[in-house]
């Protein structure tokens, strides 16, 4: 092998770690409910998973945890159960059609600060089986309530998904200004859903940005906007995510974009693999 085809294979070898899916956490939360947070989650982890990206979700909302019913999926224990002994990890886990696993957390989450030293180092030898995640997605329950926070603080990235009523500008904005007064988080991303296009979008967006920057002197990132489809609800309904029901509608399109988009944001991740996130989590969530 000449000088010139080992250069070619190191470039071709450089190349190639480029495109690999780096492991990425990334929390989406709201400032307030009802502006369809978990219809994005599933939708954009479907989204993912279609690239071949193997995709997890934690489901963190405590008082409303229902992604697995939005997969056509029911959970009956959450991780709580494996914190206690009653279940395994592989017994609690959700896989869906397309090789998304969703962990139910709810409730159980909040009371992981009874779990001792010896449990945690337990449910961390379980999930050995589960650590080639690409994307972790966690979706919060809506508001500021100090579990969302702590999961905000330890996530590569954080969405807030908005849309253009003026409540939920205003608690999209106090959520972030509690991000950043805390110094919780400085890669903050906005979708802005259920609009009739992309200038209602980006004009709804530019007003929070003008917020943030004047009061602040903070920036945040727009990630991207989601039509407003009536059709949605049909979905739900038949407990499918809509981009596989209606792969071609404009939701589909939007939703394929902010994938796009997330992929393309570069930056050094705080993780190098989900047990090193999972440590981390177990130190931080319910303190």
């Amino acid at each position: 092998m000449d000088q010139a085809q080992k250069l070619r294979q190191l470039v071709e070898r450089k190349r190639q770690d480029l495109l690999k899916p780096k492991f990425k956490v990334i929390t989406i939360s709201s400032g307030k409910g009802g502006v369809g947070k978990t219809s994005f989650v599933v939708n954009l982890a479907t989204s993912l998973a279609k690239r071949g990206l193997k995709v997890g979700i934690l489901d963190a909302d405590f008082g409303m945890a229902n992604v697995d019913i939005m997969f056509g999926c029911l959970s009956k224990n959450n991780i709580f159960d494996v914190f206690s002994g009653n279940k395994t990890l592989r017994e609690i886990i959700i896989r869906t059609e397309d090789g998304i696993e969703i962990i139910p957390g709810g409730s159980g989450l909040n009371k992981i600060y009874n779990i001792d030293e010896e449990k945690k180092q337990q449910l961390i030898h379980q999930f050995y089986e589960f650590s080639n995640y690409d994307l972790l997605l966690i979706d919060t329950g809506a508001g500021a309530s100090d579990n969302v926070l702590n999961f905000i603080e330890i996530a590569d990235d954080v969405i807030i998904i908005t849309n253009s009523e003026p409540t939920s500008l205003t608690d999209a904005y106090s959520l972030i200004k509690l991000i950043y007064i805390n110094n919780l988080n400085s890669n903050i991303n906005v979708v802005v859903n259920r609009v009739k296009n992309r200038n209602e979008a980006e004009e709804t967006f530019n007003k929070i940005k003008y917020t943030v920057n004047n009061f602040l002197q903070k920036d945040i990132k727009y990630l991207g906007y989601i039509t407003e489809d009536l059709r949605i609800g049909q979905a739900i309904k038949k407990q499918t995510p809509y981009v596989k029901e209606y792969p071609n509608s404009e939701f589909s399109l939007c939703i394929n974009k902010i994938a796009s988009n997330l992929l393309g944001i570069q930056h050094k991740n705080k993780y190098s693999s989900f047990l090193d996130y999972l440590n981390k989590f177990l130190k931080v969530v319910g303190k």
